[in-house]
């Protein structure tokens, strides 16, 4: 027998105040349980998903913002901020993927604090960085900023909230024997909720703060562009969008896309993979309707985001991802903060360089983010190779042995010697391989260990593999 609405709703009410969650977020998550009782699944219509095409009234190139000059008054006007809440538990850690070392024994978190600490040094201003944690991730990264010796007036971190998992038949709280397990993050669309209900964007308006950059915390290649402040600022755009040319290396990633219903264009959408019809995730994946990709970094109006709350109109695409938790059907339902885009009339996507997204989702990326073929720059933002770039080479695509490579302690122990690949297109390691000396990496190359025991590199008395398939 069904389990009736309020019995439902009392249930997650009574579950999300005890753990001192607002009313107000608890009302804002029970109409986003509403919609899925009623039948919403986050899944799209396809027919109402039009093309993005390169007109001057939708997308700009960032050489155009180049043409609006760096102004330390426009930078004062600047916040930046960075998802943080994120474990990294796809590549099997326990804490904060931004503590992990990613550059010159630099962890990510060091990367980003420094490179904060480069724009201020140019500009004599003291630009605040912000960090969204969850609980899970801000004593230890507090304690990381601490130990580099990072310091600013205002507060550095916020905690992002956490919504119940719901079982997937009744949409009741599920009950699991990890307490812990029983909860999940409500996606980085939370950050504008957060924003507003800790008062801090209040705050930041009061301090004289218009513009926010923001972008997740394992993205070392989105660094402070002062022209872009310039261009938003004198422009009066409400919301900018950073979107990159897809390569074949891009298998998800959200795109932008003209919501048109019966022929006419309603207002700018994000498209998540998630979001995608099954039949459609083929044409979604490819290179042809979609083009480009969000790189989840988005520049803000902090004025209008305060006018569309007090307006009361302020709404995100929901997101309703199944799970299962402990051998149980669970929902977790999510937003995502390029969504936001619907909300803002001004919106630009802005055509980036790809050394502006340089993201480590899992250990492949890692690998490539390691190596030689990217580096860290004067400003610390950390790109591709200089001499990689001038022989016209694109990303380097990897493909690692899951059973071996996918989590990151496995992975340090195999990886003693990271490989040169600098001149590398594609790697390909199957069966259990332990890096134990340096190679050089060129062209395609594919290693494979069948035998089903340990093979040490080493073995194949070379320091050089240029497409070709070695087996050991």
């Amino acid at each position: 027998m069904p389990i009736p609405k309020e019995t439902s709703e009392t249930l997650i009410r009574e579950k999300m105040l005890k753990e001192g969650l607002s009313e107000a977020f608890v009302s804002d998550f029970l109409q986003k349980v509403d919609l899925v009782r009623k039948g919403e699944n986050g899944i799209v219509t396809w027919n109402e998903v039009g093309d993005l095409d390169p007109k001057k009234d939708e997308i700009d190139f960032l050489e155009i913002q180049k043409s609006y000059p760096s102004d330390p008054n426009t930078l004062s006007k600047l916040v930046v901020i960075k998802l943080n809440g994120g474990l990294g538990t796809s590549m099997g850690l326990e804490k904060a993927k931004s503590l992990i070392p990613i550059k010159d024994g630099k962890s990510f978190l060091a990367v980003i604090a420094a490179q904060v600490e480069y724009i201020r040094s140019l500009c004599n201003i003291e630009i605040p960085l912000l960090l969204m944690d969850s609980y899970n991730t801000q004593t230890d990264s507090q304690k990381e900023l601490k130990q580099i010796g990072f310091k600013q007036s205002l507060t550095s971190s916020f905690l992002q909230h956490k919504v119940p998992r719901l079982a997937a038949g009744d949409l009741t709280p599920v009950s699991l024997s990890h307490e812990i397990e029983e909860w999940c993050p409500p996606g980085h669309g939370d950050i504008y909720f957060t924003l507003v209900e800790t008062g801090i964007l209040d705050e930041l308006l009061s301090k004289g703060y218009e513009i926010a950059f923001l972008s997740n915390g394992d993205n070392l290649g989105a660094t402070v562009d002062p022209h872009i402040v310039s261009y938003l600022l004198k422009e009066g755009i409400d919301f900018a969008m950073e979107m990159t040319p897809k390569t074949l290396a891009d298998k998800k990633g959200g795109a932008i896309y003209r919501k048109v219903v019966n022929g006419k264009f309603l207002k700018y959408e994000l498209l998540e993979t998630a979001q995608v019809p099954k039949e459609n995730e083929h044409e979604f994946g490819g290179l042809g309707k979609f083009r480009t990709f969000s790189t989840n970094n988005l520049w803000i109006n902090l004025r209008s985001l305060k006018k569309r709350f007090s307006e009361g109109d302020f709404s995100l695409s929901l997101i309703v991802n199944p799970k299962q938790v402990e051998g149980k059907d669970v929902i977790q339902l999510e937003t995502a903060m390029g969504s936001a885009v619907g909300n803002f009339p001004k919106f630009k996507g802005i055509i980036i360089p790809r050394d502006r997204f340089a993201p480590v989702k899992k250990t492949e990326d890692y690998l490539v983010r390691r190596s030689d073929a990217y580096v860290l720059n004067k400003d610390y933002s950390l790109t591709m190779a200089p001499l990689r770039k001038e022989k016209g080479l694109g990303e380097v695509l990897v493909s690692l042995d899951d059973a071996y490579y996918k989590k990151l302690g496995p992975f340090d122990s195999l990886f003693k010697v990271y490989p040169s690949m600098m001149f590398c297109e594609e790697l390909t390691v199957k069966g259990e391989v332990e890096f134990d000396q340096f190679v050089e990496i060129i062209g395609k190359v594919r290693i494979e260990n069948l035998s089903g025991k340990k093979q040490k590199l080493s073995s194949l008395k070379k320091s050089r593999l240029e497409n070709e398939t070695v087996v050991l």
